[in-house]
């Protein structure tokens, strides 16, 4: 058995945030082959669930950078966490420097209400100013950052910390690149903590265990299957880690020249069937040729 493992923003979503009709075909053409097809997105699972519901596919799910796996049934096969002891640091070293940030547990998206009021105000006022194009792109990512499902909205961390639930993933967004920096070198010092970025905007904060190529991993292992004929397809650096885990990787056309250059190939861009097209080739090819 091998695995065809999908990264979502950027890659299976096109800039409407949907998964396009091309995709969806693709997508069930590989499992009617006896690949099994795995979203696996820096996103919560119960968001991810809502998205393929619509799209009418039934896909193996990594959720918030690898903490979670589900089956195509919705059963949980991996869950790891935060500890409340870490995530209360977390989000009072953050608070005490006006980041936004989001906090992902098992059941919603928790949010400061008015850090995202502010947010999104900047969001605003940087679409009406004279960007070059990449920043043009980043802001507008960052915006449909806001249509993810599940959000709550609380008044202060405090709020976040009294949910009696599992908590995953943290997410801080700051368009101050010196910011973002200063963010990831804080937490990048803890030895429990794994922080990647899925945009040029924000860090994700997850347990050490937990990556998109360690979920890969043990799925592969749960369900006897192998990496070695599976491809990973992304545009990211929180997907690096599972590029390192196949044996065929594939950048998305509008991912980052350093992403691409730790790839196998390169295929077109989300917004033109990216993933369609690697699909194709990699059945028409690589399988062929192992």
């Amino acid at each position: 058995m091998s695995f065809i493992a999908i990264d979502l923003d950027g890659t299976l979503l096109n800039d409407q945030n949907e998964i396009s009709e091309e995709n969806i075909k693709a997508i069930q053409y590989a499992q009617d082959r006896g690949f099994e097809v795995v979203i696996s997105t820096g996103r919560a699972y119960f968001d991810v669930q809502t998205i393929c519901k619509k799209a009418g596919i039934a896909p193996l799910i990594i959720g918030t950078n690898g903490s979670t796996i589900h089956s195509k049934d919705g059963k949980v096969l991996s869950s790891i966490t935060i500890s409340k002891v870490s995530v209360e640091l977390i989000l009072k070293w953050l608070d005490e420097r006006d980041y936004y940030y989001e906090v992902f547990t098992n059941k919603a998206i928790y949010t400061l209400k008015k850090r995202r009021e502010h947010i999104y105000q900047e969001i605003q006022s940087l679409k009406e100013a004279d960007l070059d194009s990449d920043w043009t792109e980043v802001v507008e990512v960052a915006e449909r950052q806001f249509e993810q499902f599940g959000y709550v909205l609380v008044e202060n961390y405090h709020d976040i910390l009294k949910q009696e639930e599992e908590f995953f993933n943290i997410v801080a967004c700051s368009f101050d690149q010196k910011k973002l920096a200063e963010g990831w070198n804080q937490f990048n010092m803890f030895d429990d903590l794994m922080v990647v970025s899925s945009a040029d905007y924000n860090i994700e904060i997850t347990s050490n265990r937990a990556s998109k190529g360690n979920a890969l991993e043990k799925l592969a292992f749960m369900l006897n299957g192998s990496l070695e004929q599976s491809m990973a397809i992304g545009d990211s650096n929180n997907d690096l880690s599972m590029f390192q885990k196949v044996g065929y990787s594939v950048a998305m056309g509008n991912a980052k020249d350093v992403i691409k250059a730790v790839c196998t190939t390169t295929t077109l861009k989300n917004d033109e069937n990216g993933v369609a097209y690697a699909i194709y080739r990699y059945m028409e090819n690589f399988v062929v040729q192992k």
